[in-house]
């Protein structure tokens, strides 16, 4: 038997023993123990995503308690505004399963968000099943490398991407059976994505042009000066103007520490969704 028949036949025993655990709460585990007989996954984040509502964390697997903190804690707390791949659900990605590569900016690798949310947490490589059971509903699966393990291989995402069709079955399943039947967590308190999302849009509002402000977002969330003007219809050259008038006004020489700055002040966002967390920040200090 080759080694490739015998890889086949973990993946079918496996499978076998998930379906019969479509009904368990337990059902992330048997459906990560299926994925590792062919593609060896560590983190593992299962995330509900629902319009207009906080990403709620249903399960997690393999993030080292040192790690929580910037891995879960600081990110449900609004960094995941900056997150591509929540960026990416929130603007209406298709179910199915996505590398991070194909969901981020081009400039997301050099950014501090990636330096801060994926190398400190010793993130190494992340891709996500997107499973939609009902409208205005997703949930995601990301399964991730971490440490001194390398990144997927193009041939070990081909093969998670073959996967699809049983993750996205069973997840349906796990849905109808578990999830729906429960009382899911609810945004708490009331209206909480919406001060996140506010504070995000309102970052730098007193001091900065509507265009500055503009400018800034996209440069947190990973856009090159070309992609930023790409987005918003102007010369990379205005982009670099904007990025250097806001720079002086905010008092700050580099992306780093305009990213720092975001993430202080957006810990001092009030519930007006017509705040400016800059500025509350500002008077604090």
């Amino acid at each position: 038997m080759s080694a490739g028949q015998s890889q086949f036949d973990k993946w079918n025993q496996a499978v076998g023993e998930l379906f019969g655990h479509l009904a368990d709460t337990d059902f992330p585990r048997y459906l990560v123990a299926a994925i590792n007989q062919v593609v060896e996954v560590e983190a593992v984040m299962l995330v509900l995503e629902r319009r207009n509502e906080t990403p709620v964390l249903l399960y997690d697997l393999g993030i080292p308690e040192d790690r929580r903190k910037i891995h879960i804690d600081t990110y449900f707390s609004g960094a995941y505004l900056l997150d591509p791949f929540c960026l990416a659900v929130s603007e209406g990605l298709a179910p199915g399963f996505y590398h991070l590569s194909e969901v981020a900016p081009d400039d997301f690798y050099q950014s501090d968000y990636y330096r801060t949310y994926y190398k400190e947490a010793s993130l190494l490589d992340d891709a996500y099943f997107v499973v939609e059971p009902k409208d205005g509903i997703k949930f995601s699966f990301a399964v991730g490398r971490q440490g001194d393990h390398p990144p997927f291989s193009a041939e070990e995402l081909a093969l998670l991407r073959q996967m699809n069709p049983v993750v996205q079955g069973a997840s349906r399943q796990y849905w109808q059976h578990v999830l729906e039947a429960q009382a899911l967590p609810q945004d708490a308190p009331p209206g909480m994505r919406a001060q996140v999302e506010a504070a995000f849009n309102n970052f730098g509002s007193s001091v900065l042009t509507e265009r500055e402000r503009e400018v800034a977002l996209l440069l947190l969330r990973g856009h090159s000066s070309k992609s930023a003007a790409q987005k918003l219809g102007i010369s990379p050259d205005t982009v670099q103007m904007h990025r250097k008038n806001m720079y002086a006004k905010l008092d700050l020489s580099s992306q780093s520490e305009l990213f720092s700055l975001f993430i202080a002040a957006l810990s001092y966002a009030g519930g007006r969704l017509d705040e400016d967390p800059l500025a509350a920040y500002m008077q604090q200090g």
